[in-house]
């Protein structure tokens, strides 16, 4: 068989490629996934108002390019939050080889960490995470 020059070969016209507006079979497509390993690792609470925390979870956030770290009363706070608040499915999880030690492994929307975080919309309007419980004692005491 002899080689072809692919410059010979018939190509359609632009005219007849769709544009990605003009594909109507991408619209209702599901959500781009992303993987999200989670681990976890016990911490010891430095404050006395932290003496409730006792465990801190560790996942690379692929739109900031940094580690982010979140420290929880417990493995089903932990999950409370991933699952029921944002959304994430998991898919496995082990045991790892130390105390309060674990990895999950999430199903996250892409979407999911492109959006702005609760602390940058706060931030955005001039206000803290800090000054938000500060507030809401405020109006409740």
């Amino acid at each position: 068989m002899a080689p072809t020059d692919p410059s010979s070969a018939a190509q359609p016209s632009e005219g007849t490629l769709p544009g990605i507006a003009a594909r109507p079979h991408l619209e209702g497509q599901p959500p781009r996934i992303h993987f999200v390993v989670v681990t976890t690792h016990p911490i010891q609470a430095q404050k006395a108002g932290a003496a409730a925390t006792t465990l801190r979870t560790r996942f690379w956030h692929p739109h900031d390019h940094r580690w982010s770290e979140n420290d929880f009363q417990s493995f089903e706070h932990a999950l409370r939050l991933f699952v029921d608040e944002s959304g994430w499915v998991l898919r496995q999880e082990q045991s790892l080889d130390a105390p309060m030690a674990r990895e999950w492994i999430f199903e996250a929307r892409r979407s999911d960490f492109t959006q702005a975080s609760k602390e940058e919309i706060l931030r955005d309007i001039g206000l803290t995470p800090d000054g938000v419980t500060r507030m809401l004692k405020d109006e409740t005491g």
